[in-house]
């Protein structure tokens, strides 16, 4: 018989999980009558976690989903399965964490309160932040990082620290992170403080400062704010240069392959990673692809092209949304055109000062402005119009 071997932490892995737990929500959802509440499994490769308002409920969906796993040869470990509530402390535990999240609930008034899919009030409010191990992880791994780095330039050092920070702020930005990322850029000043203390130990700290960071302009244009960067402009990115985007849900068991192109359509318009102007323009495009028709699935890639092919112009009016690779069969297609429409474009007018400089050559047209300029003035005086 030929022998399968799975790579442990492979990309091949979370798909062969999938392929061999698929199912397992319909089983946590199994109720013996219609009116009874279902239990929610939320499962990403083999991790995964049972939600339900009652331990009672709770503990007879756990027995389903370890039955249907020990028919396929498989069980839980009980050192990683535990029974936690998210609203009040159970054998001294409270909420739990999921894939570097952690999920807790708070009791809260009417005015905040968040509610079931009826509409009712449930009295509490359900937070999701990122992890305290997972805080620390990132906080390790960004030292770890700068104490290798130490004898290596500063354009070296922002070089490999952007990736990493970036990519963490990414996968946290869809929760309450907004103070945590504030937490984790206080930290990295600090780690980077020591960095160049190490490198210059007989210099002060102002000597420092002035060395590795540089006074930029805020977003929102209100002050400046000191960024650890390079005289070239090369610049450390921050946590909190990733605002915060709530994630919308997908409905019910709908898929990009399922062939509902007016949810998937709409959906995208509500896409975190989608920007306003796109939003807006397959809004306006009904969700499809201005040059093949096609309409847009999650994942597809955008370009806004400009329909009288100039940049410079960005009015709504002007733009267009394709998929990128209708924006490069465009471009192929009417690259000499796009050559021949700049060309055709009126040229700019001379202004007064370019008409100053080589009088030589624009006698001519200063006597031409002129001739008109005082038939106009006569026009106006004839029909009793005075310009002082």
């Amino acid at each position: 018989m030929p022998k399968v071997c799975n790579i442990v932490g492979g990309v091949i892995s979370p798909l062969l999980a999938n392929i061999a737990l698929h199912g397992m929500e319909e089983v946590a959802a199994q109720r013996k009558r219609k009116n009874d509440e279902k239990a929610l499994l939320v499962r990403y490769a083999d991790d995964f976690v049972v939600l339900y308002s009652n331990l009672g409920g709770l503990i007879q969906a756990a027995r389903r989903v370890e039955r249907w796993l020990k028919d396929r040869g498989l069980n839980l470990t009980p050192k990683k399965s535990k029974i936690t509530p998210p609203l009040t402390r159970y054998e001294g535990k409270v909420g739990f964490e999921f894939l570097g999240f952690t999920v807790r609930q708070f009791p809260v008034g009417k005015t905040h309160t968040g509610k079931n899919s009826h509409g009712k009030p449930l009295g509490f409010k359900t937070i999701i932040k990122p992890s305290k191990e997972a805080i620390k992880r990132h906080t390790l791994e960004l030292k770890k990082r700068i104490r290798e780095l130490r004898g290596a330039s500063q354009e070296t050092l922002i070089q490999k620290l952007n990736p990493i920070i970036q990519g963490w702020a990414n996968y946290h930005k869809t929760v309450i992170a907004t103070e945590i990322f504030s937490r984790c850029d206080r930290n990295i000043w600090y780690q980077l403080n020591s960095w160049a203390k190490w490198r210059h130990p007989r210099k002060g700290r102002h000597w420092r400062e002035a060395r590795y960071w540089q006074e930029r302009e805020r977003e929102d244009k209100k002050g400046t704010r000191m960024v650890f960067a390079t005289p070239q402009g090369r610049t450390l990115r921050k946590h909190t240069d990733t605002h915060i985007q709530r994630h919308v849900k997908v409905v019910g068991e709908k898929s990009p392959y399922d062939g509902d192109w007016l949810y998937w359509s709409k959906r995208l318009q509500k896409h975190p990673m989608l920007y306003k102007t796109k939003a807006a323009l397959q809004a306006r495009q009904k969700g499809k692809c201005r040059w093949c028709g096609l309409n847009f699935q999650d994942g597809d890639l955008m370009e806004i092209d400009h329909e009288d092919m100039d940049r410079s112009n960005n009015r709504f009016s002007n733009l267009r949304l394709f998929h990128r690779h209708c924006h490069d069969d465009r471009h192929s297609k009417f690259g000499a055109s796009t050559k021949r429409f700049h060309q055709q474009l009126p040229k700019r007018k001379p202004m007064k000062k370019d008409l100053r400089r080589d009088t030589d050559e624009n006698d001519e047209e200063l006597q031409k402005l002129h001739e008109e300029a005082v038939k106009k003035l006569r026009r106006l005086n004839i029909e009793g119009i005075s310009i002082k």
